[in-house]
This record gives C-alpha cells, structure tokens and sequence, in this order.
C-alpha cells in the first residue's frame, strides 16, 4: 500500500514540475492583435496585457468613441487568444499525464 502512495506521490511532483515550466513557457509566449493600424494590443500566455500601442494619427478628439470601442475589443481579443493558449497548453499537460478531464483543473 505504501508503495502504492510513494508512486502517486512522484507522479503529484512531476505533474508540479511539468505546470511550473508549462507557466513559464506562457509567461513568454507573446500574442499581438490588432485592429488595423490604429492600435495593436500585446499579451502574453498568462492573460498579461503587455502592452497596447496607438497609431498617433489617430489620436483626436473626434475619434475618441472609435479608439475607446477598438481598445475595449482589441484587449478583449487578445486575453481570449491568450486563454485560448493558456487552456491548449494544460490540455497537452492532462494529456500526457493520462489525467483525466475535471473542467477547472488547470
């Protein structure tokens, strides 16, 4: 029976190891998107936005509702691709530990 726990247990430590590099690996993922040339939104793997650049010509007071509605979507874009990366990633993970399919695990 001990040796029964002993094996779960490495297995429990392998699964640790293989997440915290799994995280890092998205941490350092980088997923852009844009919304034309007017602003491109930087994210990473762990829903981290990065950086949001804005295309200076377009910087007037007559565009402001235009540039307020593409940031709102362009943002919301990239933390759905990020996401997307994100579930992808610990998919690959329970699958190549056989583990088995709990929505919320990872």
């Amino acid at each position: 029976m001990w040796e029964q726990f002993g094996n779960v247990m490495e297995m429990v430590k392998r699964v640790q190891q293989y997440v915290s590099q799994t995280e890092e690996q998205l941490k350092a993922e980088r997923i852009e998107v844009s919304s034309g040339d007017i602003i491109k939104v930087v994210a990473n793997g762990q829903q981290t936005i990065l950086s949001i650049e804005l295309n200076t010509n377009y910087l007037a007071t007559e565009n402001a509702a235009l540039l307020q509605d593409l940031l709102v979507s362009t943002v919301n874009n990239a933390l759905a691709k990020s996401r997307e990366l994100h579930q992808d990633a610990m998919g690959k993970l329970a699958k190549d530990f056989n583990l088995p399919s709990i929505p919320g695990l990872f």
